[in-house]
């Protein structure tokens, strides 16, 4: 499911151009047994699978990078290095938003390690910096969460689009705002009566710019009011 994902658009193109590498990572090739098995029943009962701490660990420790930071089993021995961080799709962690896409997007080696099942051993956390949810839902696994993580971060990579102004004025972007996008408008200029508003025809690109700034404004009161709150 996720290597069809990063096999289209943009993703494929900035692999292919070598501006971002990916690697997918299957658990069942460390797993305990010829049978592929990763997780295990919940100690105390209870219903589900849990996955295993020892799987995890092996492949962690597969990335060559991070061999001497986990080396030590079962201490905690989270990544130090401001430029590397391992992260773990998960409903009890903090909501992923266009800030953290950011903040990823800095980093030099980004590690996601997909949720499944019923959930992890708990003993997993010694391993991973923080815990991204993508809402509060449940979903059968991490994976298309890993997904839309990696998508919303590689778009951010220095030459991935082609017009570095793309991802500056866009939703919860808009000119270092948290602001909704400005509404957009193409051919033809007019359909079933709705017509384009004629400044963005003016040609008087101050005026427009105002204009954007007013409208991202307006969106954002009647669709996302939250955002204009200051925390």
């Amino acid at each position: 499911m996720i290597e069809g994902f990063f096999n289209e658009s943009i993703i494929k193109r900035a692999v292919k151009k070598k501006l971002v590498e990916i690697e997918i990572i299957n658990l069942r090739d460390f797993a305990i047994d010829k049978y592929g098995t990763v997780d295990d029943r919940p100690y105390g009962g209870g219903v589900g699978m849990i996955m295993r701490v020892d799987v995890i660990y092996r492949a962690l420790s597969k990335i060559s990078n991070l061999k001497s930071q986990i080396s030590k089993p079962n201490l905690k021995s989270k990544i130090t290095n401001h430029k590397s961080k391992i992260v773990l799709t998960s409903p009890k962690g903090v909501i992923f938003n266009q800030a953290k896409a950011v903040e990823y997007s800095k980093l030099n080696h980004l590690v996601i390690i997909a949720g499944h099942y019923e959930g992890l051993d708990e003993r997993v956390l010694d391993y991973i910096d923080e815990e991204i949810s993508m809402g509060d839902f449940i979903m059968t696994g991490g994976e298309i969460t890993a997904s839309a993580i990696a998508d919303a971060v590689v778009r951010l990579i220095p030459g991935i689009l082609k017009k570095k102004e793309a991802t500056k004025k866009e939703s919860f972007s808009f000119d270092k705002k948290k602001l909704l996008e400005h509404p957009q408008y193409t051919r033809p200029e007019e359909f079933q009566g709705k017509k384009v508003p004629g400044i963005l025809l003016s040609g008087d690109h101050k005026r427009i710019e105002k204009w954007r700034q007013e409208e991202s404004l307006k969106e954002t009161s009647k669709k996302r009011p939250d955002l204009l709150i200051k925390k």
